[in-house]
């Protein structure tokens, strides 16, 4: 494995980021210029503009980088920040790809093994990069853990869950409770998982996400008898409230699979009391929601939330503006101009041409 794909964008890029490539381009132009970043993009502060600029330009420069450059460790020659692992993993998926099309097995799990570690990096950091959507990353490395090891599955989704609650309101409280609980059942603690979905039927019972899970979930786990009851009861929602995720073909299939399944017959190692909750949650009305805020239901189904690390956000000391950047027309071109393609001399990370090669025309006119 001797090369990676080519990337294709000027800036870096990651899966995870949640900024257009337009307000990176917008704040690095007006920092180069000298302009207040303060007033570049709307609702986007002076300190966070200068964190963006600083994380991008430090990823940028690694972004076009040869593969051997890379394995020779010359990213590390510079600031590490969030966003520079994330495009780092973003390269590595990218080999990983090449090698599944060169039908190499070996390598592409070698680099996907590679990749998945540069995330969990990101997560173990103690900031958190205004660049990138953390959720997204818990819960990438949270399934990728399932395959070794679904206690530590456990552990990155209780993380997302005080993270989320920490840095965004806790808007993704409910799927990644959802998560969590399935993760219980698959580790046999059936009474914790049908617990928390117990709550969370309580909490909203015209959820049909709730009951999706259950539907395709609850037959591997050999809860095959309340998981029937699960899925016509979300196929009941969706006659009562339509279907625009249109899962209902997908509902019918989980159930035809489970009238079929010979895996059954857990409910017998269920707390019965237990049982007997999610049955009778499965029964509620659909109108008949107690909704919790999303702190309230954290607390109550994941109690020991507050023992989970928790980043705090960057500020401009965390990672600062580059010096040598700040005033680019200062520092001279080399003796031998780069090709218009190649990286541009000034170390911003851009190419020749998007970069100083304008101004480098000028003397010779």
């Amino acid at each position: 494995m001797n090369r990676k794909p080519s990337q294709g964008q000027e800036h870096a890029f990651s899966r995870y980021m949640n900024l257009t490539f337009g307000v990176i381009e917008k704040l690095q132009q007006d920092y180069f210029a000298g302009r207040d970043l303060g007033r570049s993009v709307p609702d986007i502060d002076a300190d966070t503009a200068a964190i963006i600029v600083a994380e991008s330009l430090e990823a940028d420069r690694i972004w076009n980088l040869s593969l051997k450059r890379l394995l020779s460790g010359e990213f590390d020659k510079g600031k590490m920040s969030d966003f520079k692992r994330a495009a780092l993993a973003e390269i590595l998926f990218g080999v990983v790809d090449v090698a599944q099309e060169m039908e190499d097995k070996e390598q592409a799990r070698d680099w996907w093994a590679l990749a998945m570690a540069t995330l969990e990096e990101i997560l173990r950091s103690p900031t958190a990069s205004p660049m990138l959507l953390y959720e997204d990353i818990f819960w990438d490395v949270a399934q990728a853990s399932r395959k070794g090891s679904d206690r530590e599955a456990i552990y990155w989704l209780k993380c997302a869950l005080a993270h989320n609650l920490d840095h965004n309101d806790g808007d993704w409280v409910v799927p990644l409770l959802r998560d969590l609980a399935e993760v219980y059942l698959s580790v046999g603690d059936l009474d914790r998982g049908l617990k928390m979905l117990t709550t969370l039927l309580h909490d909203d019972p015209a959820d049909i996400w709730t009951y999706n899970v259950m539907a395709i979930s609850f037959d591997d786990f050999g809860l095959t008898e309340v998981g029937a009851e699960a899925t016509r009861r979300g196929l009941e929602l969706l006659d009562a409230d339509g279907d625009p995720e249109d899962l209902r073909n997908q509902l019918n299939d989980c159930l035809e699979r489970m009238h079929t399944s010979e895996r059954h017959g857990r409910e017998a190692e269920v707390t019965p009391t237990v049982l007997a909750e999610v049955r009778a949650a499965l029964a509620l009305d659909f109108d008949s929601g107690k909704p919790c805020t999303p702190e309230a239901l954290c607390r109550e189904l994941v109690p020991e939330l507050d023992k989970m690390p928790v980043k705090r956000p960057m500020t401009p000391a965390d990672f600062p503006l580059p010096d040598t950047l700040h005033s680019p027309q200062s520092a001279s071109p080399p003796g031998r101009k780069p090709g218009r393609n190649d990286p541009c001399w000034c170390g911003s990370g851009k190419k020749y041409k998007h970069c100083h090669w304008r101004s480098d025309q000028r003397p010779e006119r």
